[in-house]
């Protein structure tokens, strides 16, 4: 998978403007197609895609929502799927009509499809070169060369065996194969497509990725529950690293050097340490669900004894915020992994009603009105709803109805609180006490304090715009410095020296300069 280098960013997603219900309410997972295979996510843009192989479909999740921003059409049976994020484009294997669907993620439209090979099914990109490549399983297997500009297939190269999983290093410019027929990584020089290596490794190799940082290249072993390190630079085996059953998908975050495992058999994740290569745990990921709950397609009637290729959990990761996506064809969604805890997560979001009666805040934290927060499943967490001035807490609704405050909740699914409150006293009395009792001394302190808030806003303000000017030619410190000032201003939030308002102008600042200097070549 091709990962954009960021820093992490805060983990409350704010969806002002944005409506708070999804679909995910009351499910470990986010619902998509029927039997989604291959995921990508664009961390640009902090959009997810889905392939849903069964609905002939392509799902877009909106990152900062988790709600489905759209359902693109392509052709039959897509399966894997690649984002280039310096053109926002998304390139789709469909198995079922041997062709690769383009898709602009700009404006979810599929552009074309291109003729490839039989059963096409792997997919990597090489992004400085505009390049796609694509294997095809078929009875002649074969790998497909796609160029990005004008959406043709410029070459292929005949193999022998079957080959299913492809990965390019475009520091290296080298490609590998994994061979499930042969069980060897067969590997290519992406100038000359000669073959520079053959590789065995143990039984039936399915993904591959590759730490570009360290020209380390991962291999899973669907028959042989393990993962091969084999060394870049020697083609040697560096190591080989039991995980759980039936491995079949794999994806490395470069900040943290960790290795995520997909295992089909016991549905599981194993959490690599990339730099031990040990392995840290075996993370279930088998939603509390039978298989009616997910997302069917109502016109096709679905087998359900399918086994590998037709069914593989594959992994996206976005390095921005740590979280780790995973498909689950059972569950017909997608489950989320935090890479902070490596454990799977759900969100709840909150909700003022009235809009701007009161705040809540759980586990200590404040949580703004229409936005999420992730929390690990099973997680006990304690929220308190605090009114505003004129208001008092009535109850809390939708997750919970109770009128206890604070009240202590178990996190178990995807889930909205939603915080009411009622006008503490009548709209004629309140006026009658304000008037009898605002001096100007009241005036003074309400002055004071407004004075004061818009000063930390445009000292804040100034601050973010001098540091970009000063910083907009080291993207990388640039960046590091704007995710220093969104902490201190998320401080100050937290201590009530900010409103919402302020907060949130400061942060859309501090996140479109952040775009801007990733954007910038």
């Amino acid at each position: 998978m091709l990962l954009i280098l960021q820093l992490p960013l805060s983990f409350i997603y704010s969806q002002k403007d944005e409506p708070v219900i999804s679909e995910s309410i009351g499910k470990e997972f986010l619902p998509v197609g029927s039997y989604p295979v291959g995921i990508g996510i664009n961390s640009v843009t902090n959009k997810l895609y889905v392939a849903n192989q069964f609905s002939n479909t392509i799902t877009v999740l909106d990152g900062n929502t988790n709600n489905i921003e759209s359902t693109i059409q392509v052709d039959n049976f897509p399966y894997d799927l690649e984002v280039n994020p310096y053109n926002n484009r998304i390139y789709v294997t469909n198995r079922g009509s041997n062709t690769v669907s383009v898709i602009d993620g700009s404006t979810n439209q599929r552009l074309s499809n291109i003729n490839v090979g039989e059963s096409p099914v792997g997919i990597s990109i090489n992004p400085s070169e505009n390049r796609i490549y694509v294997t095809n399983l078929g009875k002649n297997s074969s790998l497909s060369i796609i160029d990005g500009i004008s959406n043709k297939v410029t070459g292929t190269v005949e193999l022998n065996g079957l080959f299913y999983g492809v990965s390019v290093n475009p520091l290296t410019k080298t490609i590998y194969l994994s061979n499930i027929k042969n069980h060897t990584i067969l590997v290519l020089d992406e100038k000359t497509k000669n073959i520079v290596n053959n590789i065995s490794v143990e039984k039936i190799p399915t993904g591959i990725n590759i730490n570009y940082k360290s020209d380390l290249i991962y291999v899973t072993n669907y028959l042989s529950n393990s993962i091969s390190v084999i060394d870049g630079k020697t083609n040697k085996i560096n190591s080989t690293i039991k995980v759980g059953q039936q491995p079949v998908d794999t994806i490395i975050n470069p900040l943290t050097n960790k290795i995520y495992v997909s295992n089909l058999g016991d549905n599981t994740v194993s959490v690599i340490d990339g730099t031990t290569n040990k392995k840290i745990k075996d993370l279930s990921v088998k939603p509390n669900t039978d298989k009616n709950n997910g997302n069917n397609d109502p016109i096709l009637d679905i087998p359900i004894n399918l086994n590998f290729p037709l069914l593989a959990n594959k992994l996206s990761l976005n390095p921005d915020t740590n979280l780790i996506y995973i498909t689950n064809t059972v569950a017909n969604g997608v489950l989320v992994i935090d890479g902070k805890t490596d454990r799977v997560v759900v969100q709840l979001f909150v909700e003022i009603n009235p809009e701007n009666a009161g705040t809540i805040e759980c586990n200590n934290t404040k949580v703004p009105s229409q936005s999420f927060w992730l929390y690990p499943i099973n997680t006990e967490i304690k929220c308190t709803a605090h009114a505003s001035r004129g208001y008092s807490f009535d109850f809390w609704s939708n997750m919970i109805s109770d009128n206890k405050n604070p009240i202590t909740l178990n996190v178990t699914d995807n889930n909205l609180l939603v915080a009411n409150f009622k006008p503490a006293i009548s709209t004629e009395t309140y006026i009658g006490m304000v008037a009898a009792i605002i001096g100007s001394t009241s005036i003074f302190a309400g002055w004071y304090y407004k004075r004061r808030e818009r000063s930390y806003l445009n000292t804040s303000m100034n601050r973010i715009d001098f540091t970009y000017d000063a910083l907009k030619k080291d993207r990388l410190e640039g960046v590091k410095q704007l995710e220093e000032i969104r902490k201190e201003i998320t401080n100050l939030f937290k201590k009530g020296k900010l409103t919402d308002s302020h907060y949130n102008i400061l942060d859309k600042r501090i996140s479109e300069l952040i775009n801007t200097l990733l954007r910038t070549e």
